[in-house]
């Protein structure tokens, strides 16, 4: 049998625990403990540090956003990235079976923060249109009336949530079908930071998810928020992106 490499038992608490694997190997194999009182604390520092980042954002915009609309745009954000957070959870768990799920966990991070961001934006504007369209009622993301009103907010929430569950549900269709090269392709990407598992824990469930949670949020309330035409002129932006499609009457 191989020589066993020892791991001390301290490093099974906290967010990251070690098993022992065979020398001979040179890598070894760590398990995200998501949810550990350490793992519960990291990712409510997360969240709040991806907060802070809309309000940086809030505060280089000209013209601001009212404070109460910039509270209905980043509780709604907030609430689809809390929903695709444990989804991605969940993903990971289920994928990893017996396994390690971090790597899985890297993966949905990416995913996110590339494809689907941009799948979440076609597919809430055609909803919206849709929803409009069909029975006249006005979903645009960022809307709330005037003065906001909570009801128009909640029925936004609705749609957001609906659009976040199924484009993570469409992924994860996909993923399945390559969840062992992705795996692997995960395992490679964090195997340089196993051994030293202080380093690991801040670039990989620290830095990378914050620096990319961050450039996630900074989108995502691009088009979620509902900006003036003063202002759209002065963002980086698309056709569509900040909810501004014809009526049904212009239609």
């Amino acid at each position: 049998l191989p020589e066993l490499i020892p791991r001390p038992a301290s490093w099974k608490s906290g967010l990251v625990m070690r098993t022992r694997v065979p020398a001979q190997v040179h890598k070894c194999h760590s398990i995200c403990d998501f949810f550990g009182s350490f793992g519960f604390m990291v990712q409510g520092v997360l969240a709040v540090l991806s907060f802070t980042a809309l309000i940086i954002k809030r505060y280089q915009e000209t013209p601001r956003r009212p404070v109460n609309v910039f509270k209905f745009d980043a509780a709604k954000n907030g609430i689809g990235a809390g929903l695709a957070h444990f989804i991605n959870i969940f993903i990971s768990v289920i994928f990893a079976g017996k396994t390690d799920p971090c790597p899985f966990y890297l993966v949905q991070i990416l995913t996110d923060t590339t494809l689907i961001v941009w799948l979440n934006f076609i597919i809430l504007r055609k909803v919206e249109q849709h929803i409009q369209l069909e029975w006249g009622l006005n979903v645009a993301s960022g809307d709330y009336g005037e003065p906001p009103n909570w009801r128009r907010w909640l029925q936004q929430v609705g749609v957001w949530c609906g659009v976040v569950v199924g484009c993570k549900l469409a992924a994860a269709c996909v993923q399945w079908i390559f969840v062992v090269p992705l795996g692997q392709m995960g395992t490679i990407i964090l195997s340089p930071l196993c051994f030293n598992p202080h380093l690991e824990l801040f670039i990989v469930l620290v830095l990378l998810p914050l620096l990319l949670n961050a450039f996630q949020f900074w989108i995502v309330d691009n088009y979620l928020m509902s900006a003036p035409d003063s202002y759209k002129k002065e963002l980086p932006s698309f056709p569509g992106m900040y909810g501004s499609f014809p009526s049904v009457e212009q239609r």
